[in-house]
């Protein structure tokens, strides 16, 4: 049997899935019901709270087994919970191919935050194109703060984690529904989009001259952007070719 999820992680998952007691599609065209629940679920269908709660929890014990057979390293309770959030998300296939996994059971502990905060992006049913989701983002940061709480503690502000959404570890802006200033690319030519503040980065693509972003940080010269107005860098470029954007 499974390691219990704690109530901090349970509380977790309901806030970010919601309880929905009739069937819908999620963002990524999957058919759900109750808290996030996949599978099994037919268009028409519903059912109680009451059932939703227990689908819930045999869910994140199902979620949990994967976590324990995939991670070889002591966790306390909120570490186990962060994971198994992730994975009643993203997927234990996810985990098990993961950076995070490999870095995690080497002993790096540390990294995980981080590498949770990568985990943001889902199929576009419309268009079939991965794109970045304000809803991941908080939730990879609310994970990574709970990955971090100080053992046996359930409070949302104990531990060090309170913070983790505003550090440097945190890629994306968490509030991604924020009104922002706009910049644009001011470079006749065009503006090559980086995977990371430098020239010795790869360029990832050309941004036209007059496309419109939001700088998320500058980093030397460099800015790490976000071209979707999501929270998420999409890359980097650099600063002296943008402009204020025209209201």
């Amino acid at each position: 049997m499974a390691r219990p999820v704690n109530d901090a992680g349970i509380d977790l998952v309901r806030t970010f899935e919601g309880l929905r007691t009739e069937a819908y599609r999620c963002p990524a065209g999957v058919w759900t019901i109750g808290y996030g629940h996949t599978g099994d679920v037919q268009p028409g269908q519903r059912i109680t709270a009451e059932q939703a709660e227990k689908i819930l929890r045999d869910d994140l014990a199902a979620c949990g087994e994967q976590v324990e057979g995939l991670i070889r390293v002591p966790l306390t309770d909120c570490q186990y919970a962060a994971l198994v959030s992730y994975v009643f998300n993203a997927g234990a296939g996810n985990l098990r191919g993961s950076t995070l996994r490999r870095r995690l059971n080497a002993g790096d502990h540390d990294c995980v935050p981080s590498e949770l905060a990568k985990w943001v992006r889902a199929t576009d049913p419309n268009t079939g194109r991965k794109v970045s989701l304000a809803g991941l983002v908080r939730r990879r940061a609310a994970e990574g703060e709970l990955w971090l709480r100080e053992a046996g503690s359930d409070a949302p502000e104990s531990g060090s984690g309170a913070g983790f959404r505003t550090s440097p570890d945190m890629p994306q802006r968490v509030q991604a529904d924020e009104q922002r200033a706009a910049s644009r690319v001011n470079a006749r030519a065009g503006l090559r989009l980086r995977s990371g503040p430098g020239l010795e980065h790869g360029v990832l693509r050309l941004l036209p001259l007059g496309t419109e972003l939001f700088v998320e940080r500058q980093i030397n010269g460099w800015a790490a952007v976000d071209l979707e107005g999501d929270g998420a860098i999409d890359g980097f470029v650099a600063l002296e070719f943008l402009a204020a954007a025209q209201a």
